[in-house]
Parts: C-alpha cells; sequence; structure tokens
C-alpha cells in the first residue's frame, strides 16, 4: 500500500484528504503526488532498484550515471479516477564495457514503448472478457483505437503451442460468418488431459487444405497427445486428419448422427401431412405446425394429450407410425449400448428392420450409415462426442453478436481466446 494526499472536488466542495490506495507497483516509492487540471491523479515515482543489466555484456551494473527524461503512464483508476504514474528511468553507466556505455533501467510493471503500465493494461483485457471493446472505450475513457491497439499488441493472433501440455480430444467444425452469405469458418478446439477447453484455431474456410495445413502445424510431441478427433460428417475433416493425425481415433458425434436420420423421419411426416390434407377440407386439416415437435420428442417425454394427437395421425398414417418406431429405437441403440461390439450388432438388426420394412424415407440415412460405420462405432469406444464444441461454438456466435457481426478471423481467434483463456489467467 501507498499513501498519496489530493484533492477531490465536487462541485463547488473542495477538500484535503489522505488516503491509502494500493498502487500495486513492485520495486517503486512515491515521490510525490498531484490532482491535475482536468481531474486526472499524477503520481510521481521511483524505482529502488539500485542496478541494472547492461546491454552490450550482460552483467549487473550498479554505477548510477544520471535520470532520463520523465515519462508517464497511464495506470489503473481510483475511486473512478483517471491515474498516471511518472517515473523518471535511472541510467547506469557499466565499468566492464570499453567505453563505459550506458544503459537505461527497465522495469518489469511497464515496456517503454508503450504508455501505459502493464497493470492497466491486463485491466483491459480482463474488462473485454464477456464484453465490447465500445463498453471497456467508455468506461476507462480510452479511445476505441487504443482498445484495439493494445489487444494487437498483447494477444496473439494464433495459439501459442508451448502453453498446450496435451490435446487429447480435438474438436472441428464450421460456423458461418455472414449469415446468408455461406462463408464458413473451420474452428478447432481442443480438451486437455484435465478437461479444460482450448480454442486451437479459427481457420479462413472449411476446405480440406486449410485445416490440413493448420493440423501439421502442431508440435510432434502434441501430436502424440491426440487420442481422438470429434467432427461432423464432412469429407475435408476426415481426409485432413488422416493425413495430419494417423494415430488418432476419427468420431463422428452422435448428435450429427441423430440430425440425419431425424430429418428423414421429419421429411416423411411432411409428405405425409401433405397427403392427408390433400385428401381433407381445410376445417380438418392436420396441423404440421404442432405436430412437428411432437414427434421430434420422444415418446416417453409426451403428456397424455400430446400422445393422444400422436396416436390418432398414426392410425391415419402406418407409414409414419412405423418410421417414428424405428427412429425410436436407433436413438435406444446409441443411448444404451454398453460397448462397441453390441452397439455394432444393435446398428446391423437395425439395418435389417428398415430393409424389411420397406420404408424408403432412410434409404440416403443407410447410405451415411455404411460410409461412415467405423467413424459412427468409434462413438461406444468411449461414448466421446463434440458436444463440447458445440457449446463452445454457441460462445462464438455469442461473442459475433455481442460484437455486432464480428467476421475477421484472426479478431474472432483473440477475442475467443480471451473468453476462454482469460478467466483461467485472471481469476
Amino acid at each position: 500500500m501507498e499513501r498519496w494526499s489530493g484533492i477531490l472536488a465536487d462541485g463547488l466542495l473542495t477538500m484535503p484528504i489522505t488516503l491509502a490506495v494500493p498502487l500495486d507497483l513492485p520495486d517503486v516509492r512515491v515521490l510525490a503526488n498531484r490532482m491535475l487540471e482536468e481531474g486526472t491523479v499524477l503520481i510521481e515515482v521511483e524505482s529502488t532498484v539500485r542496478t541494472a543489466q547492461c546491454h552490450r555484456c550482460g552483467r549487473d551494473i550498479d554505477r548510477f550515471h544520471r535520470f532520463d527524461r520523465p515519462i508517464r503512464l497511464r495506470h489503473l483508476p481510483v475511486f473512478g479516477r483517471r491515474v498516471v504514474v511518472e517515473i523518471r528511468p535511472k541510467r547506469y553507466r557499466c565499468p566492464h564495457c570499453e567505453g563505459g556505455p550506458t544503459t537505461t533501467q527497465c522495469c518489469a510493471w511497464y515496456d517503454p514503448n508503450r504508455p501505459h503500465t502493464t497493470a492497466f493494461e491486463q485491466d483491459v483485457l480482463k474488462r473485454l472478457i464477456h464484453g465490447t471493446v465500445a463498453d471497456v472505450s467508455r468506461q476507462l475513457h480510452l479511445g476505441v483505437k487504443a482498445v484495439e491497439g493494445l489487444m494487437d499488441q498483447r494477444l496473439a493472433p494464433a495459439v501459442d503451442w508451448t502453453a498446450c501440455s496435451t490435446l487429447e480430444t480435438l474438436g472441428i467444425d464450421e460456423v458461418a460468418l455472414l449469415k446468408g452469405h455461406g462463408h464458413y469458418v473451420a474452428v478447432i478446439w481442443a480438451r486437455d488431459a484435465d478437461g479444460q477447453n482450448h480454442v486451437l484455431a479459427v481457420l479462413p474456410d472449411r476446405l480440406r487444405a486449410t485445416v490440413q495445413a493448420f493440423l501439421a502445424t502442431i508440435p510432434d510431441a502434441l501430436k502424440a497427445t491426440v487420442r481422438r478427433v470429434c467432427m461432423d460428417m464432412w469429407e475435408g475433416y476426415a481426409g485432413a486428419v488422416a493425413a495430419a493425425l494417423p494415430n488418432a481415433q476419427i468420431v463422428v458425434d452422435r448428435f450429427h448422427v441423430a440430425v440425419r436420420y431425424r430429418e428423414a423421419v421429419d421429411a416423411l411426416r411432411q409428405a405425409e401431412c401433405r397427403r392427408l390434407n390433400a385428401e381433407r377440407t381445410p376445417e380438418r386439416a392436420v396441423s404440421t405446425a404442432e405436430l412437428r415437435p411432437l414427434l421430434r420428442r420422444e415418446w416417453r417425454s409426451l403428456n397424455p394429450d400430446q400422445q393422444g394427437k400422436v396416436v390418432e395421425l398414426f392410425e391415419q398414417t402406418p407409414t409414419l407410425a412405423s418410421a417414428y418406431v424405428l427412429r425410436t429405437l436407433l436413438t435406444a441403440i446409441f443411448e444404451h449400448s454398453p460397448d462397441r461390439a453390441t452397439a455394432q450388432t444393435r446398428l446391423r438388426l437395425w439395418t435389417e428392420q428398415v430393409k424389411t420394412s420397406g420404408l424408403r424415407c432412410f434409404d440416403k440415412f443407410l447410405d451415411t450409415l455404411h460410409h461412415w460405420r467405423n467413424e459412427i462405432l468409434n462413438y461406444f469406444d468411449g461414448r466421446h462426442t463434440s458436444g463440447f464444441v458445440e457449446g463452445l461454438n454457441n460462445k462464438l456466435k455469442l461473442l459475433k453478436r455481442r460484437c455486432f457481426g464480428l467476421d475477421d478471423p484472426i479478431e474472432l481467434f483473440r477475442r475467443l481466446w480471451l473468453d476462454i483463456e482469460g478467466p483461467r489467467l485472471w481469476a
């Protein structure tokens, strides 16, 4: 704690006070302080360290030469007031080097090439976690360009591999940057052995070559820790992983599989409702809007009234009833199969049931199941999913909305890194 005295003005009331405030700067002592005309608190400090490291030979030197020109640095606010720290860096002469060169002392709490203390810059980054540049700009009376420049200086544009210990599970998914424009970026996440999530990359597109090139940059030591990669059924991702991480298991996410077979039943529902309504008066038409959410839910989750509506529909379209039962059976296979071998047997029997039923709505899904069978079955080895990826992608979507359509992949990576890693670094 450093003591400083100053004058706080509130309208016409002005009174001298002495307060104890945390300066939070190591190895300094306060020389003086005063209130500037614009209301900024100016605190003059001096380093208490009496040595420097020679820039030429690297030795510690303690022969004081002179003070350099004073520099002013924006520091953490106090009681809502802007605080500026002024220091005159010490310069020392080296007795070991020819010519006695001088070196300016470097303090750990600021960079002489930046206008802020390190503590202030860190405070800006903390405020940006789940916040916006505009909000931080208003809070600290700091220009938007200054906040953006600080992010450019302090946040790396790409992952720092030295900060990663393991990459046990990778997840790859795409997110649309511009709604309705078809511009997708590939986001690569990781979950380490401790269950911590990390963002590794926001790639400018989802092409195989782009994904493969990034995966190839993973250091060999970290590649060896990758046990599985969870993804949807995108051939580009699978090809990239097979080429760059040949020892990693590819796991097709069960939720993406569910989307495929639920879409099959949904398409049949639409066709059957159109058929029934074509045969009826408008007063007796089937309400597709009402039935759609009911048929997407499991039977046990419906109340008696909802079950009655579904049964009434099934009495009129036994084909849809059969498809609904087969969909329910398939969901049960994914939920209750204890191991890979059991799941494989049950999927084979389910496929035979579909073929015996004569239903054609599952034809496209059966092709998918055949093509991706091994990757789908890999799910049952440990029941790993990309659910954590979907959750993190929701963070990305919230970030985009919060930042009014942030669409630059590098900036997206920086802001995601800040939201994910920041709370762990500065909790």
